[in-house]
């Protein structure tokens, strides 16, 4: 079964002459249960073809399945400017639970159902309950981004896609945040759409790796076969610029 699919979707960004096609019709597909890694460099538009699954950027072609509200979460790469300054972790995530299939009607929620649901998810992402009082300026990079994938996870969605979310992490973090994205998916059975530059990350976290260069899926298959046996010409550049230890 296939969670999310793209059938041939175009994105330009701009108006008049100076738009610019930025996704240049994209078919992939990403099975329910699985990691999908989308990898590429910089600027061939992998975090457009993030944003227009999630209604962020208008297709100009094209279309997206599934197309329900909840359906798909995106975790931003940049924790910090993707929580509100002003609102406290627990506001967030609670924010994002969808209440009415948590509770049939206001009168029949339980005292403190809201706050456990937020405990159970800080939980889930390896932070205490007690973050949940605490402004984002208090936490430091990557427990914002825990608090990021916990306020995803609290939708409920079918699909959440994690753009470039370790990117701007001390290295030292990196792998901290690799690990609990690896134990989350295969406790939930979480379907993942992973982007990222990193051809190491994506190899480490994914079940299929897709290529995308200049707008355009120019590879996808199995992570090992793809990684393995390129069979695409920018695939093997991707993978001859990795540096190798001598």
């Amino acid at each position: 079964m296939t969670a999310l699919e793209f059938h041939g979707v175009r994105v330009r960004l701009g108006r008049g002459r100076q738009a610019k096609e930025i996704v240049r019709g994209v078919d992939l597909e990403v099975p329910s249960g699985t990691v999908v890694g989308l990898v590429g460099e910089s600027g061939c538009g992998k975090s457009t073809l993030a944003r227009s699954a999630v209604g962020l950027v208008p297709l100009a072609a094209g279309h997206v399945v599934p197309g329900r509200r909840r359906a798909v979460q995106l975790v931003f790469q940049d924790p910090y400017s993707s929580l509100d300054p002003r609102m406290t972790v627990g506001a967030a995530i609670t924010e994002a639970l969808p209440r009415r299939r948590l509770f049939a009607r206001p009168s029949a929620r339980p005292p403190g159902a809201a706050a456990a649901e937020v405990a159970r998810f800080l939980d889930l992402v390896g932070l205490e309950a007690a973050h949940a009082q605490r402004l984002p300026g208090h936490l430091s990079g990557g427990q914002r981004q825990r608090v990021a994938l916990a306020r995803a996870l609290a939708a409920r969605p079918e699909v959440v896609i994690a753009d470039e979310i370790t990117s701007a992490l001390d290295v030292s973090v990196q792998g901290m945040v690799l690990n609990l994205v690896k134990d989350i998916q295969r406790e939930l059975g979480l379907t993942l759409l992973f982007i990222s530059h990193n051809l190491a990350v994506v190899r480490y976290v994914s079940d299929r790796v897709a290529v995308m260069s200049e707008g355009r899926v120019v590879e996808e298959g199995p992570v090992d076969e793809v990684m393995g046996s390129p069979r695409d010409p920018y695939t093997r550049t991707l993978l001859e610029s990795v540096p190798r230890l001598r």
